[in-house]
């Protein structure tokens, strides 16, 4: 593995992510009904700044053409939400530092308490939100067990959460 990969991985961990785990762009399942998903699940649909509903997103279909212009990246597992989004940002901040300019991370949403979407009003962290990992067209539960990571749809709201996030880097 690259020097950048080394690094990137021991931030994640130093910044205590449960897992981290290197993909290439091959092993990213896209499918184009986690859209249906959002649509038709999701309470935020239409509300929030990174999901696929605010105006002038891109399609899953459209995503997954400008995805496989990378190569490979980090998976990024977590139990909570804000850790998940804080450590994937961080990953592409020093993977763009380190060169790798296109770096990007993907991460659900956990900036502010409540989005500022959802009152009709701008983004207040628009340098740092990203979309989710499935709202870009990506099978997360496919993905990571292909990784042996953990995951299961929850059945009650008080279950233990797996959060996972991705950072594409080259």
């Amino acid at each position: 593995m690259t020097d950048i990969y080394r690094q990137l991985t021991e931030k994640a961990r130093s910044m205590n992510a449960l897992d981290v785990v290197y993909f290439s762009i091959d092993d990213i399942e896209f499918d184009n009904r986690t859209y249906l998903k959002c649509i038709f699940g999701c309470a935020q649909w239409g509300l929030n700044h990174t999901c696929p509903s605010r105006p002038g997103s891109l399609k899953p279909w459209e995503y997954k053409q400008i995805f496989s212009e990378y190569a490979w990246g980090l998976i990024i597992h977590t139990n909570n939400v804000s850790l998940s989004q804080e450590i994937s940002f961080e990953l592409e901040r020093q993977a763009f530092l380190a060169g790798y300019y296109f770096a990007f991370s993907l991460s659900d949403c956990a900036l502010c308490r409540e989005c500022a979407g959802a009152h009709g009003e701008f983004c207040r962290n628009p340098q740092k939100a990203r979309p989710a990992f499935h709202s870009v067209g990506i099978d997360v539960f496919k993905t990571v067990r292909k990784f042996g990571l953990p995951i299961e749809t929850l059945r009650d709201k008080k279950d233990p959460q797996n959060w996972y996030s991705a950072v594409f880097v080259e």
